[in-house]
């Protein structure tokens, strides 16, 4: 076929399989904020399954059900082709909880390399500093035929290995991808590549790249790697040590040499990295914690990293990606760019299937959702997006650990910001939740944490911590009695109104016993065997904060009777339902409370402007 009419029908498809998105899944519904230059390509698959076939078609492999294989003609319908493996284990293609990695060769043999789930076995051992008899070996398959059969099926590599990450083929002809490889004697992670320079019939593993390290997270590991223009390959690999380390292979990654650190800034997560057809290349990684900054590595201590409690600045900062373009072979990067924010976001991928049309996958949230985004090489150029101006309205969440930010949990908070971004609306949303705060101790940083911030409207709800009756340390009285909880949140209202603000209260959320509270709070007057006995005390000041509502005729959110009335709605359901440990609200139950602040704040902003 000519190449520029398949470039075209390429294009055409890539087009169609963006455009199936266009007007897809909001920042909320899909769990993060992304770059408006960005696209939702595909929910579901990772990027480094799907393959362009020769004939400009797409074709997408996932580990299920044994391994399928679905090709598009249009990016919105998939045609299931065959499935790679149906016999016994191990080594069945069949569950991958970030993803596999396809590859189609010059010759067109197509190869898929997967980890084996059904025999993963990985448990630490924190007082030994080692892993017990961890388990994650990696194999691989190809098809020769388009797709349709599969053949060779093989063990690649024993023991454990992490997130796959990259696969490629170089100019010379192999086939390369990096491979984590736990080591014991101290626990740690080592990096190594396998190639192949046979099409994936055969494959040989480099030697170890080692820095040392002692700790369940600790080492270097899940490595991504390019080839430069003078055919050398860089990999890239994740440390806890607050960057990237690198090295370089001369023979096409069958042994690695030039081990050295980076100064690129990263969290402990892998990166991915990507030559592009113009030459240029892009990296896609996590960025270190706000605030913190890359630590001379004389001051960093090997085996710090042990996931016993003394972790790195670095560990789980995932709630962001960053994007970069190097145009002299890696050597230096453009200024990052931001382009997708939200709780848990990593592993990413990089391919480009048509020049300067890149699809860029990660995973997100707590239940590792697959994500695909495209961008154009275009768009990167131009760098971060300049600065937005001032928000056109401030909103503040002023509460205790139930409106603060917690894990992967996607707060009411973050959500009315995001769906606000998604409908137009200049809105910066201020988190001023903290945890065991309660209004005696909110009323101390009250000018801080809400009135210096000069909001248009606070969303306020305590409650909790005021009602807590500490049984187990013999006390018979709420932390903040009723009368003085009424009072504070009285100046509260009164403070904000004075400067102009507008108020919405919102109730706290019911309670419900889990294992620690029950040990805690499971005695009179609390009653343990009642479902609602822990928040015995509670009803009295969602009443009270209700009556503070009618008084100055103030919107209220009372999500202690939301959550009631809607595990009531439905046989099977529960409050619990809505709890991540009896008191705090999972994303469910943040979903809940933020469309109904969706509802209310729009009729409150517009008296404001």
């Amino acid at each position: 076929m000519n190449h520029s009419l398949l470039t075209a029908l390429v294009m055409a498809l890539l087009v169609l399989v963006v455009a199936a998105y266009a007007n897809g899944p909001s920042a909320r519904e899909r769990g993060y904020w992304l770059d408006p230059r960005f696209s939702v390509v595909s929910q579901g698959h990772a990027a480094g399954s799907f393959i362009r076939l020769e004939d400009g078609r797409m074709m997408r492999l996932s580990s299920e059900e044994g391994g399928t294989v679905e090709v598009s003609d249009d990016g919105q319908t998939w045609e299931q082709i065959a499935t790679m493996y149906q016999g016994e284990g191990p080594g069945r293609p069949t569950r991958d909880l970030e993803c596999g990695l396809a590859l189609q060769t010059e010759s067109g043999v197509i190869i898929w390399v997967y980890r084996d789930f059904e025999n993963w076995h990985w448990q630490w051992d924190a007082q030994a500093g080692e892993a017990m008899d961890p388990k994650l070996t990696v194999w691989s398959i190809r098809s020769l035929d388009g797709g349709r059969t599969w053949v060779d099926r093989q063990m690649v590599s024993d023991g454990y290995t992490g997130g796959l990450n990259d696969i490629i083929q170089t100019s010379g002809g192999n086939i390369v991808f990096p491979c984590q490889q736990y080591y014991p004697n101290p626990g740690r992670h080592l990096q190594v590549t396998y190639a192949s320079t046979d099409d994936g019939a055969t494959w040989r593993r480099s030697n170890i790249i080692d820095i040392g390290g002692h700790g369940h997270h600790d080492g270097i590991f899940e490595g991504t790697l390019t080839e430069l223009s003078d055919g050398r390959l860089v990999m890239y690999m994740r440390t806890p040590l607050d960057r990237l380390w690198k090295a370089y292979s001369w023979d096409g990654g069958l042994t690695w040499k030039q081990l050295e650190p980076t100064q690129i800034a990263a969290s402990n997560a892998p990166a991915a990295v990507q030559r592009l057809q113009s030459g240029r290349h892009v990296m896609v990684w996590n960025p270190l914690s706000p605030g913190k900054q890359m630590r001379p590595l004389d001051e960093l201590v090997p085996g710090e990293y042990t996931g016993g409690g003394t972790l790195l600045p670095s560990d789980g900062w995932r709630n962001s990606l960053l994007i970069a373009v190097s145009e002299d072979d890696c050597e230096t990067w453009s200024e990052p760019i931001t382009f997708a924010e939200g709780p848990r976001l990593c592993y990413p991928q990089i391919r480009e299937f048509t020049p300067g049309e890149l699809w860029i996958g990660f995973v997100a949230g707590g239940d590792w959702a697959r994500n695909v985004v495209s961008v154009t090489e275009e768009d990167l150029l131009e760098g971060p997006m300049e600065e937005q101006a001032e928000a056109d309205l401030t909103i503040v969440a002023f509460g205790d650990s139930t409106t603060a930010p917690r894990g992967r949990v996607l707060t009411y908070a973050t959500q009315i910001e995001w769906e606000m971004a998604d409908r137009g609306r200049s809105v910066e949303v201020i988190n001023a939740g903290k945890g065991s705060s309660h209004t005696e101790e909110a009323r101390q940083r009250f000018e801080a944490d809400v009135l210096a911030h000069e909001p248009d409207l606070a969303i306020i709800q305590f409650g909790i911590n005021d009602s807590a009756i500490d049984v187990w340390r013999d006390v018979t009285e709420p932390r903040v009695p009723i009368d003085r909880y009424e009072a504070n949140l009285e100046h509260f209202v009164a403070a904000l109104q004075e400067r102009g603000a507008k108020v919405i209260l919102m109730t706290p959320n019911p309670l419900r016993w889990a294992e620690k509270t029950r040990e805690l709070y499971g005695k009179p007057p609390y009653d343990p065997e009642d479902p609602d006995g822990f928040s015995f005390m509670l009803r009295e000041y969602v009443e009270r904060m209700r009556d503070i509502a009618r008084r100055h005729d103030l919107p209220l959110v009372d999500s202690f009777a939301m959550f009631q009335e809607w595990a009531e709605a439905e046989e099977g359901r529960s409050v619990d339902d809505l709890l991540l440990d009896g008191l705090h609200p999972n994303t469910r139950a943040h979903t809940m409370e933020a469309d109904r602040l969706l509802e209310l704040i729009p009729r409150v902003l517009d008296e404001v402007g």
